[in-house]
């Protein structure tokens, strides 16, 4: 119970906040997956793990319920579709998960190209709107349906190299 319990606080903080939902709809999920499984009729599970009605309980609240919650949360994180990127011009100290669960949407922003180094003048071009400490966001859908955030990278770093 003490892995699930960790592993919830460690993927909630990492994976959860590169993963475009509200805090309100994470707590839903997690509280899903933590009483389905006392839903279970005791008989399925009284004999097999010598477990009585609160232990069980305890249990799928503790352990199975997180666990499981965690992996559909970093099974939507690894598993998406193709990357869009996008150029956000609000400086090093933005924060595109904070921004997006208090508006509901993107901030102002600018497409970015996939193919970064194949042409010289679309280079030119992106690398032009670029100021100092812009970053550049990767975001996918994930197999889930939520948005997640792929990549972080400055947009000074993408430039041509001296």
């Amino acid at each position: 119970m003490a892995v699930g319990i960790l592993a919830t606080i460690v993927l909630f903080w990492t994976v959860g906040q590169r993963t475009l939902i509200t805090y309100t709809a994470l707590f839903r999920w997690l509280a899903l997956f933590a009483v389905a499984g006392n839903l279970l009729p005791r008989r399925w599970y009284a004999k097999r793990f010598a477990m009585d009605q609160l232990e069980w309980f305890w249990f799928n609240l503790l352990a199975v319920g997180p666990a499981i919650f965690c992996s559909c949360l970093v099974l939507n994180f690894l598993v998406h579709g193709p990357v869009e990127r996008m150029l956000v011009q609000e400086g090093r100290s933005f924060d595109l998960t904070a921004y997006w669960r208090k508006h509901g949407r993107f901030p102002a922003h600018l497409p970015w190209p996939r193919d970064l180094g194949v042409d010289p003048e679309k280079d030119r071009v992106a690398l032009a709107t670029a100021g100092p400490g812009d970053r550049v966001y990767g975001l996918a859908e994930g197999c889930l349906g939520y948005l997640v955030i792929t990549e972080v990278t400055e947009a000074e770093a993408l430039g041509p190299g001296p």
